[in-house]
């Protein structure tokens, strides 16, 4: 009898039913759940990655805090009584020293070891680097015709008769380095940044290391050491991986080439700090700040004005999104400023070449590979080499006239020549084909193109 009214509506059941005394049982359906609206799991996504900026910019926000009080005694005012301003959009220029000083024998002095400009474009996001050697013939203040690695030595030891009381030793030698040096370029010095050899290496080893493609082997009998005595380095060819020791050898070693060699090595090591600090990325790199500050603590002197945040946040987007391959490396040396003069052990540059340097050094590199005619030259004496290497950089997008001959077959390594000033272009053939790059024409050659690669034996496969 229940099965008649189960159908029914419950209020009539219980209006047309005697009670028999039998128990009904009520079903009751389970409620249906509806689906959550998608947009619930869109917030929940957009919650999720809030949560994660917010964790990251307090992680860096905490790195920057450590970095700029581990940096904090570091900073020092520029002794100079008129720094040059740098208006907004113009890029700066920083002077870094290379400082030789040996805190256990004072009596031998303080002395630049190297000098290199370096360009920031926070526009163009590049960075250019130029070096000037140190035994570059100046008109030094108070002093006259000297050695341009002598004028930091002079400021230290006379910071206060040159710029007055309270200026410390380092204070006056960055000054009178960034006045020399700027004065010798003709180029504003904004800041000036100098650390010793300990720093050097300190700094590399924070970083884990750096990834050096060593292009020769290098011997170098006489190596010096800190107790002035010497020592045989040796570097076979080809990618390593170099601590802080190592590296600072490497940077150092001239008496396999030259200054003008060591030049070219010094570079090629910032290269490769800039390449480890990119490839950890801005919140990487802010991460890193820390063990950074800590290793430059005691080494390295600056006014660059480091506890800004807008000063780091610019230099790490900079760094963190560049090329390396693609930062500007130019040297004042014979093969780019050839009408140099030697008096004694100095060198006296032609002041229209190294004009002409310090323009390349500033130019943003152009778009130039579908403007510039190429020649390669075989230089190794292998049958087809430069005809083989011609076809690859075609391949590439190069303008490349047919191949010929050099006057030389020996040559051991391979070499770009940037005959008519075109450095973005001669900077990516070197890259290629992991040469040097050099101005001018190779002896020998009349050139009829913009650049000239004379093939050496290290393009033998």
């Amino acid at each position: 009898m229940n099965e008649l009214y189960e159908n029914e509506p419950r209020d009539r059941r219980s209006r047309n039913r005697a009670y028999t005394g039998d128990t009904i049982v009520m079903r009751r359906c389970a409620p249906v759940t509806a689906p959550p609206p998608r947009r619930s799991i869109w917030r929940r996504i957009r919650r999720a990655l809030l949560a994660g900026v917010v964790l990251m910019a307090l992680l860096i926000a905490l790195a920057y805090w450590q970095f700029a009080a581990a940096v904090a005694p570091l900073i020092v005012a520029d002794a100079r009584p008129f720094p040059p301003l740098n208006p907004p959009g113009t890029g700066i220029n920083i002077l870094l020293i290379g400082v030789d000083e040996r805190p256990d024998h004072p009596e031998e002095g303080v002395r630049s070891d190297t000098l290199i400009v370096v360009h920031l474009d926070t526009i163009g996001r590049r960075v250019s680097l130029l070096s000037v050697p140190r035994d570059t013939r100046v008109e030094l203040r108070d002093i006259g015709p000297a050695k341009i690695n002598v004028a930091y030595g002079y400021g230290y030891a006379a910071a206060e008769k040159l710029y007055g009381e309270g200026v410390t030793p380092e204070q006056g030698g960055m000054a009178l380095a960034a006045e020399t040096v700027g004065q010798f370029l003709d180029l504003p010095i904004h800041y000036t940044a100098q650390i010793n050899f300990d720093g050097f290496a300190r700094v590399i080893d924070a970083l884990g290391g750096v990834t050096i493609d060593v292009p020769r082997r290098i011997v170098d009998n006489a190596y010096p050491t800190p107790d002035f005595g010497t020592v045989r380095v040796e570097f076979e060819p080809g990618l390593q991986r170099m601590d802080g020791a190592r590296a600072l050898i490497y940077a150092r070693t001239r008496h396999a080439d030259s200054d003008f060699g060591r030049a070219i090595r010094q570079q090629q090591v910032i290269r490769a700090v800039v390449d480890e600090l990119r490839a950890r990325g801005l919140p990487g790199a802010a991460l890193l700040a820390p063990a950074l500050g800590r290793a430059l603590d005691g080494t390295f002197t600056t006014t660059l004005p480091l506890s800004r945040l807008d000063m780091v946040l610019g230099i790490g987007w900079i760094v963190t999104g560049l090329d390396p391959a693609m930062i500007g490396q130019h040297r004042i040396a014979p093969d780019t400023a050839p009408n140099f003069r030697e008096v004694g052990s100095d060198i006296l540059w032609d002041p229209a070449e190294v004009r002409a340097v310090v323009r390349d050094f500033l130019a943003a590199p152009g778009v130039e590979t579908g403007q510039v005619r190429i020649q390669v030259l075989n230089g190794a004496g292998v049958a087809g080499l430069a005809r083989r290497v011609s076809s690859e950089l075609e391949a590439k997008g190069f303008i490349v006239v047919p191949a010929a001959d050099a006057p030389r077959s020996d040559m051991p390594d391979t070499i770009v020549y940037d005959v008519t000033g075109k450095p973005a272009t001669a900077r990516r053939l070197a890259t290629l084909l992991r040469a040097e790059t050099r101005r001018g024409a190779p002896e020998g050659v009349n050139p009829t193109v913009d650049i000239i690669v004379v093939l050496g034996r290290d393009q033998v496969k």
